[in-house]
């Protein structure tokens, strides 16, 4: 573990970055994502592998960042960390929402934070550096782009289905009720999904194996981000 000074953090505490289960794989993965991009594109293939594994991975953390940032700024969070685990990252918050509200802003600021980093990525394409370097510059935003995106599908452990709880309980005034209805939409969801995910693995293979691999993983995700008294804050990233 070691410690970054957030600067938006209250009284000037630190805000941890652990490494956990299967922390690299992230690091090596989008290190591979980019290294295979680069030698598609005619791109020394070390430099690609280098952006992706830095730059890819920073943006993980920039999308937790603003999930912390918010969170510190509300009533009911005591603290908050970073973990960087096999699947992308992820924020735990400690403590409860005091209001849907405070949810939903601590919810949609990780997506919000990636797409303002790849608008911030976006203006340095424009400046006079070599075509490679501008063509890694965008990916990068692109990657960006699809992590917020991700996170706004309203599926558990995702940052849409905590902004959509939020918003669902200030309709209501009940945490509660916004819960139960979740609860049965998921399990409405479920049956279609289900046979779904069975038709497209008997008919299209590998597009089946992807969609249960990818319910596999947030699911793999809600266990290992599991934590007594905790509400977490995720983001699984590609």
């Amino acid at each position: 573990m070691f410690g970054l000074l957030d600067s938006t953090a209250a009284h000037g505490r630190t805000m941890p970055v652990t490494i956990g289960p299967g922390g690299l794989a992230p690091v090596v993965v989008l290190a591979g994502i980019f290294g295979v991009f680069g030698a598609w594109v005619g791109i020394p293939v070390a430099m690609a592998a280098l952006v992706g594994g830095i730059g890819g991975t920073a943006s993980l953390l920039v999308h937790e960042l603003g999930h912390v940032r918010a969170a510190r700024r509300s009533e009911g969070i005591r603290s908050a960390d970073v973990s960087l685990i096999w699947l992308g990252a992820a924020t735990r918050l400690e403590g409860r929402y005091e209001s849907g509200r405070e949810q939903a802003r601590v919810a949609i600021a990780g997506p919000r934070a990636s797409f303002a980093f790849a608008a911030a990525l976006l203006a340095a394409v424009f400046l006079p550096v070599p075509f490679a370097v501008k063509e890694l510059v965008l990916l990068l935003v692109l990657f960006n782009v699809a992590i917020g995106v991700l996170n706004l599908l309203p599926a558990y452990p995702l940052d849409g289905h905590k902004l959509a709880v939020g918003l669902l309980w200030c309709a209501t005034g009940s945490e509660r009720k916004a819960r139960r209805i979740i609860r049965r939409i998921g399990v409405g969801w479920a049956v279609v999904e289900l046979p779904s995910a069975a038709f497209l693995l008997v008919q299209r293979p590998p597009l089946g194996l992807a969609v249960v691999a990818m319910a596999a993983s947030f699911f793999a995700q809600k266990l290992l981000c599991a934590k007594p008294t905790v509400q977490r804050e995720r983001i699984p990233t590609a």
